[in-house]
């Protein structure tokens, strides 16, 4: 393969250094399962870098052009993991540790959290793992964006006892909806297959044809780029090994809401008293290190993951934030706000519920997808039109996510 960038290698010896660190560290405090679901989360972030792995834009483009190819990825995600995840959920333990998957009640919490995630990922460029790569990488306005979602996740927190009040309807898993649950399997990934194939029409419908989910073009497993079959794969892959080391599957925005009340605390915000955070094994993780909180851990192994992707392929380049609109400034944090929001109302993110949900056999992993999807279509009118027009005008896309 012909590659367009060299490595940059002052970056790959900053990479190093910080992996190296971090992993003796985090063996300090937690010990070396958790070590070993950092590296896995390395391997997330690199799968999301190089296959370029989107949720917000896959809803955008699906909305606007009728694309539906991120959209098909997704799916082909969910049935890969569903799979995986099968026997160890069935199960209920792996190799001598308790594993449960994510099942959400569905209610009008769930609907108001994802519809405003939907809103905010495309304000925020970007949804809760993609904002992890996305600085990564280099694009410092994830900054704004992860400061706006730790401001969100505390308000969540916050109006969490009201949310949880409203109805709901709780159905379990669809694994406990039969006698056998191999029938709960087969009605799940029919649904995904009958998904797959709905997005499939409408593309035919509105373009005429069904762009494929393989990429043509040279890859390389380090230096990328990979096609969504391959960071599908992947991403499935990790997510297993996740639900193996820790017990449940991956999680990011539990983290943003942590980060944003030890944040207040030190500004002498009373969290303790909290709906979330008044929760004894929550209220030990204020106290604790960090480095002692999974999602924490492997939040910063996604991080790390995208930026070895970038410094892999000579494309990690730090964004001036002098040259960006204000009201980019603005719009982004205030997605970021929207989306820690939503996530704390759904029950997680595009990761813990859309995915985690899907691939715990969860009706609300699905349905976060659908209300995400509504909430998209108010985000692509609120997101400033430059920043769309800039899409498609230069050859440097924004960042697909």
């Amino acid at each position: 393969m012909n590659r367009l960038q060299p490595i940059q290698p002052l970056y790959l010896g900053l990479f190093l250094l910080a992996t190296l660190g971090l992993s003796y560290a985090v063996w300090l405090a937690s010990g070396v399962r958790l070590v070993l679901a950092f590296w896995v989360a390395i391997l997330l972030g690199l799968a999301l870098f190089h296959a370029k792995f989107g949720f917000a834009s896959g809803f955008r483009r699906f909305l606007l052009t009728g694309e539906s190819r991120l959209l098909r990825a997704h799916f082909l995600l969910f049935a890969l993991a569903s799979l995986l995840f099968f026997p160890f959920l069935v199960q209920g333990e792996a190799f001598g540790q308790a594993v449960q998957g994510f099942v959400v009640p569905i209610g009008i919490a769930l609907a108001v959290g994802a519809f405003l995630f939907g809103i905010g990922m495309q304000l925020g460029d970007g949804c809760a793992s993609g904002t992890l790569y996305h600085t990564g990488s280099g694009d410092t306005r994830g900054i704004l964006v992860l400061l706006g979602f730790m401001v969100g996740s505390l308000l969540g927190v916050y109006h969490l006892p009201y949310w949880q009040a409203l109805p709901a309807w709780n159905p379990g898993s669809a694994l406990t909806w039969f006698p056998s649950p191999y029938m709960g399997l087969l009605l799940w990934i029919g649904l995904l297959a009958f998904l797959y194939l709905l997005v499939s029409r409408v593309e035919k419908r509105r373009t005429g044809q069904v762009v494929p989910l393989w990429q043509r073009e040279a890859t390389h497993p380090l230096f990328g780029p990979w096609s969504l079959v391959g960071g599908a794969a992947v991403l499935a892959l990790g997510s297993l090994l996740i639900l193996l080391l820790l017990g449940r599957p991956w999680g990011v925005t539990a983290a943003f809401a942590l980060w944003g009340g030890k944040l207040a605390q030190l500004l002498g915000i009373p969290v303790m008293d909290w709906a979330l955070f008044n929760n004894p094994a929550f209220a030990e993780k204020l106290e604790q290190s960090i480095l002692k909180d999974p999602t924490s851990v492997t939040n910063f192994g996604v991080f790390l993951g995208a930026f070895l992707g970038a410094t892999l392929g000579g494309a990690f380049r730090l964004q001036d934030l002098r040259r960006i609109p204000w009201t980019t400034h603005l719009g982004v944090f205030l997605g970021g706000v929207l989306m820690g929001y939503g996530a704390r109302l759904a029950g997680g993110c595009n990761i813990g519920a859309y995915l985690g949900g899907t691939a715990s056999f969860s009706l609300h992993g699905p349905l976060w997808g659908v209300f995400a999807l509504l909430g998209t279509a108010l985000g692509v009118r609120l997101r400033p039109a430059c920043r769309l027009e800039n899409e498609g005008r230069t050859g440097k896309s924004l960042p697909s996510t």
